[in-house]
């Protein structure tokens, strides 16, 4: 059998290189900051930064359309959510929602993956009258628990804060 130098060289020089290495120190090269607790406008998952708008017929069945509004990071006690109401749609003639502007997200303490989170349903009323599509905007305001004041929209940004709904005109 015959020697090679080279060979060693190049394995002995792969067996140095694959030991050396950095430690790292988890304090000196990340700043690990945690996120406020918040509520938001979601879809039931957590990857969407911004939601489709609902559209709804003012005659579909069901004759409502859904929001969820979610605490990801869960809740202790009740948290007291105000919201405000914007477009053109006009309550009472447009639709109807039941204590508008704000809503209670009841904590759940069997809800074992900690995404406590409340359903805003919008009645969708025919008015009869033509006109035009409608437009609605649901924009959180502020929410509050217990425990204090929770931010609004996800992690406090402005990303899932306002969710929108298009009801089109069916009177022809």
């Amino acid at each position: 059998m015959k020697f090679n130098f080279k060979y060693t060289l190049f394995f002995f020089s792969l067996l140095i290189l694959s030991a050396c290495g950095n430690e790292y120190d988890t304090e000196e090269y990340f700043d690990l900051e945690e996120l406020p607790n918040y509520v938001a406008f979601g879809d039931g998952s957590t990857n969407n930064a911004v939601l489709e708008t609902v559209v709804v017929a003012e005659d579909a069945d069901p004759g409502s359309a859904s929001f969820i509004i979610e605490a990801p990071a869960g809740t202790l006690s009740d948290v007291n959510i105000t919201y405000e109401i914007t477009g053109t749609a006009v309550a009472g003639i447009d639709y109807n929602i039941a204590n508008a502007g704000s809503i209670v997200l009841e904590a759940n303490p069997d809800d074992f993956l900690d995404r406590d989170q409340v359903t805003l349903d919008i009645e969708i009323l025919t008015d009869g009258v033509v006109d035009g599509t409608k437009t609605l905007t649901l924009t959180l305001t502020s929410a509050s628990n217990a425990e204090g004041n929770l931010a609004v929209g996800r992690g406090g940004t402005d990303f899932l804060k306002s969710a929108n709904l298009e009801i089109t005109d069916v009177d022809m």
